[in-house]
């Protein structure tokens, strides 16, 4: 690992670039899922591996003092090791909030696709309704219009009926006069 960071010194790479996590950039198709799981696992097994390095090289910087010239290449080097050993603390927390994030939009989609079969439902009741709303106007005026057409019948009935009652009490009372 000192190779690394001494090469990284030397050559002006960014050590980040170095450890980059290769992880996300291969789960882009959804198809993939189990060969993503397992390479996010593989990429925190690296993580793990590469704190226990550091680890290991920062209690090597509490050892006795050396020389001048050792003792500022030791001391860059324990504060390298520090510094790796955040950025890996911070990789592997954002890599938990990562996929803390993942499983919330997993979840938030299924709840997405329950919703819209809900709306789906609701869509259908609600059309069924006005269905039925527009069948029983329908009936409503049917038997409005039947109503009108049979209160007709039955004042005709009676204008006629009483005509009849009329001229047959007619004759009864020219009868009676006689």
């Amino acid at each position: 690992m000192n190779n690394v960071g001494e090469i990284s010194r030397k050559s002006g790479l960014d050590n980040s670039k170095l450890e980059e996590n290769p992880a996300p950039r291969l789960c882009i198709m959804p198809d993939c899922v189990e060969e993503c799981e397992e390479i996010k696992k593989a990429a925190s097994n690296i993580v793990g591996v590469h704190v226990g390095l550091e680890q290991s090289q920062t209690s090597s910087c509490s050892e006795a003092p050396l020389s001048s010239k050792d003792t500022s290449t030791s001391s860059l080097q324990c504060h390298f090791a520090r510094l790796k050993q955040q950025m890996a603390r911070q990789k592997a927390e954002y890599e938990a909030k990562l996929t803390s994030l993942e499983q919330r939009n997993k979840e938030l989609q299924l709840e997405i696709k329950d919703l819209h079969s809900k709306l789906g439902q609701q869509r259908k009741w609600y059309h069924l309704v006005e269905i039925k709303i527009r069948s029983a106007e329908r009936a409503r005026e049917d038997a409005e219009r039947r109503n009108a057409t049979l209160q007709r019948e039955m004042e005709q009935f009676f204008d006629t009926f009483g005509e009849l009652t009329n001229e047959l009490k007619a004759p009864e009372r020219n009868a009676q006069s006689f």
